[in-house]
């Protein structure tokens, strides 16, 4: 990636926000022989595969009956919202019965509300009960619990946390062939400026017999694309994101911030400025739209101020944000040199 420091797409909260990442061919092959409202069920599903978390919540209050599995992703759409929508999930998490990914994803939402401890405990509760369960083919519950578990221990930030993390989703993919917690490793890469390990994981024999190129590992590859280059990539993640914005339900905050990553990182600067500005209509605070927005701004006529307005838009929407951050250690080094300057040339009196 070029040094414009262009903020990719991710289907979690920093996106594909590392809350929510549906398996999307799997959800959907279980829905094959439901009746004609499944219109309304399958919309539901695919746009929560790819990022659009609103379509996928509009389209499962179309649903007069949703099955808990359904309501399931809607509560994870909801914590997948930027920002979260922490009361609404848990309200609907409240209406199901007492899973063990249920009660994965309510620990997400407490998660998510700041009680990091109770948090905690629950998932380590729930990670001595699972055992082998979801790692065997067509044994759907538990699945959602090691990809909980795997983000949690990932955001704490404590090094043994987050190895614990990995060796969860691995097991998950190798043993369980769980495309969730695929693309959650693939995130996990990216995150730590290893993209080649993620396109590598992406496209090795193992993982492609089990993804069978679908929408999500499509999706996945796509972003460690945008990561890797060089133009050529660039130019087959437009095409993934491009397709995915125009079906149904696809034009997503997170979809059109990839257009807008691969339209930039090819030179295109008013098309990226136009799928970013397009994206904010939608979400004027989401994040990564933000961020992307300022890496555009010098490339599409916009004065320093503006730029800085737009900074400041991005710290309020989100301090932690990997642009906030940068931007702040690299004044921080600014002003340190600054002070141990002297002038040569003593000011005048």
């Amino acid at each position: 990636m070029d040094s414009d420091a262009f903020y990719i797409v991710t289907l979690f909260q920093q996106g594909p926000s590392p809350v929510f990442l549906a398996s999307e061919q799997r959800l959907l092959t279980r829905l094959e022989s439901t009746p004609p409202r499944s219109n309304a069920v399958r919309l539901h599903a695919h746009t929560a595969a790819v990022g659009s978390y609103r379509a996928a919540l509009s389209a499962y209050k179309e649903l007069s009956a949703p099955s808990p599995t359904l309501s399931l992703y809607a509560a994870r759409s909801y914590l997948a919202l930027s920002p979260p929508d922490i009361r609404a999930a848990q309200t609907l998490l409240s209406s199901l019965p007492s899973t063990l990914d249920s009660r994965a994803v309510q620990a997400l939402a407490t998660y998510l509300a700041g009680d990091a401890e109770t948090a905690v405990g629950e998932l380590e509760e729930l990670l001595a009960e699972l055992g082998e369960q979801g790692l065997g083919e067509g044994d759907e519950e538990g699945r959602v619990v090691r990809g909980v578990v795997g983000t949690v221990w990932i955001l704490e930030g404590d090094e043994q946390r987050r190895e614990e993390g990995i060796e969860v989703l691995r097991e998950a993919v190798e043993l369980g062939h769980d495309q969730e917690c695929l693309g959650l490793l693939s995130h996990l890469y990216i995150s730590l400026h290893l993209a080649p390990l993620s396109t590598a994981l992406l496209t090795s024999p193992s993982t492609t017999s089990i993804t069978s190129d679908s929408l999500l590992s499509q999706l996945l590859i796509a972003r460690s694309h945008l990561a890797t280059g060089p133009t050529q990539k660039y130019q087959d993640a437009y095409y993934v994101f491009e397709e995915i914005k125009n079906m149904q339900g696809g034009r997503g905050e997170g979809v059109l911030s990839g257009v807008g990553v691969a339209q930039g990182l090819l030179g295109r600067w008013e098309e990226a400025r136009d799928a970013i500005n397009e994206g904010l209509e939608m979400n004027p605070t989401h994040p990564t739209l933000l961020a992307n927005s300022v890496a555009l701004a010098l490339h599409t006529g916009k004065t320093a101020a503006q730029a800085d307005e737009l900074l400041s838009q991005l710290r309020a929407a989100d301090s932690a944000h990997p642009l906030v951050r940068d931007v702040d250690a690299k004044s921080a080094l600014f002003d340190e040199a600054a002070a141990q300057f002297q002038p040569s040339v003593p000011a005048a009196a």
